[in-house]
């Protein structure tokens, strides 16, 4: 594809989805496209540039599991020891599942770990009071049983990258990774932001015929750092990319390929439904028309990114975006590069086909919890279908087939739908469990 019709193709989408900016960047055959769309802030004339940072959101991780990883190639620290061996605030935990865990464990998602645990103060930054307060959580499972996505994990993660580095997670993934990448480190929380770089604002997208973009503040708590807390460029994350593709110079210095081939391997306790294809340590699995590709998405608030690669091909396509209806944009650039000869690999949950469940919805309604997290499933009124919410403000209504899986489409804001789905005890058929977004969340007792 060629820069003008790259730039045409980008320019079409966010008028299409009122994104007031994005960053589009592809890597293919060693040859790098980078094209940039629309202003930081609508309302305003300050036009992105192809170094204006974006709030990174969960692409963080990719970020965060490749310095861990650095440090097991360096010796300070391994995939399968129990992370107990690196964190004192794991001493002394009640519940003795916490002992078991590993940095595979962590990394993968299959930790059982509570998916988004939250201090008190927001502003406290220290990631070993935020361990030690995790510690004190109940786990949804046993470690390595299934997937279930944790935020809380990831922080926990930068923990463990803390004490094996003897810095505090901002420098160590500065050091070792931002500035041998050429990246100008920004981040979003957990400590100040560095660099002279602009940050784009992001945009809350309404529901409607005529959608507007809304600004709205950041928010990181800022124990989340390691989970959520960077920021940066479309051409940040094809450097990332081309590190974990080998096709930099220096890539076996500063990921050697045993590493960069563990993090790549799908784990197979990693079933993350509703999310991606598979998972490996820091890296999702998703299918394509060529085989699997790697990376992560990304949602902030009010803004997503999207990092894909090819280890097969040496491809890699990153998207920026300053909108909560990036999340659609991306699903159709995909499609439109598909079209134009590249496959981009992206998670298309098959869409159920068993009939629709139009009567007694109560069965599903209940209050659903995972740590802090609770979802209330009720029964809109008339008593034929579902609506789902949690304390954020998300709502969002469920089309419900009878293999128990659903679709929530929100109606708070603009953005894809989910794919979830309900499980239930095999003796009886009690629903249990529900999952969405990755992550599991157990039944309770309605209020």
């Amino acid at each position: 594809m060629e820069a003008p019709l790259a730039a045409d193709l980008l320019r079409r989408l966010t008028h299409d989805h009122a994104v007031p900016g994005a960053q589009l960047t592809i890597l293919r055959a060693g040859d790098i496209l980078s094209v940039t769309s629309g202003v930081t802030r609508a309302g305003t004339t300050r036009p992105v540039t192809a170094d204006t940072a974006f709030a990174l959101g969960s692409v963080t991780k990719a970020f965060t599991a490749t310095v861990a990883a650095q440090l097991v190639a360096l010796g300070d620290l391994e995939w399968d020891d129990p992370v107990a061996e690196y964190l004192a605030e794991f001493d002394g935990t009640e519940d003795d599942r916490f002992s078991a865990v590993t940095l595979r464990h962590l990394l993968s998602h299959t930790a059982g770990l509570v998916a988004d645990h939250e201090l008190d103060d927001a502003r406290e930054s220290s990631l070993a009071r935020y361990t030690a307060s995790a510690a004190t959580t109940s786990p949804v499972h046993e470690p390595g049983h299934c997937f279930s996505y944790s935020n809380t994990g990831y922080n926990i993660v930068g923990r463990v990258i803390e004490t094996a580095g003897d810095m505090k997670w901002q420098a160590v993934v500065e050091n070792l990774l931002l500035r041998p990448l050429g990246i100008d480190p920004l981040f979003l929380s957990g400590g100040p932001a560095t660099g002279l770089r602009t940050l784009a604002d992001g945009h809350a997208v309404r529901p409607g015929p005529e959608r507007t973009a809304h600004p709205v503040d950041p928010f990181v708590p800022a124990g989340w750092a390691p989970a959520g807390g960077l920021a940066g460029s479309a051409d940040d994350l094809i450097a990332l990319a081309a590190l974990h593709l080998g096709t930099r110079p220096d890539a076996d210095t500063l990921l050697p390929a045993t590493e960069r081939a563990e993090m790549a391997a799908r784990d197979p306790h990693a079933d993350a439904f509703g999310m991606a294809d598979g998972w490996g340590l820091g890296l999702a699995h998703y299918a394509s028309p060529d085989g699997p590709w790697l990376g992560h998405d990304g949602t902030a608030d009010g803004g997503t990114a999207h990092l894909r690669l090819h280890p097969a091909s040496g491809t890699a396509v990153a998207l920026t975006t300053n909108a909560t209806t990036g999340t659609l944009l991306w699903a159709d650039l995909v499609d439109a590069l598909r079209a134009h000869g590249l496959p981009v690999g992206d998670h298309r949950p098959t869409l159920s086909t068993a009939p629709a469940v139009t009567t007694g919805p109560d069965r599903f309604t209940g209050d659903y919890r995972n740590g802090d997290t609770r979802f209330a499933v009720r029964s809109r009124p008339g008593g034929t279908a579902l609506r789902l919410t949690d304390a954020t403000g998300l709502t969002a209504d469920l089309a419900l087939h009878s293999d128990l899986t659903f679709t929530a489409r929100r109606t708070d804001t603009d953005t894809a739908p989910y794919t979830g789905r309900f499980v239930t005890e095999s003796a009886d058929g009690d629903v249990v469990l529900m999952q969405l977004g990755g992550r599991s969340a157990r039944r309770t007792p309605a209020a």
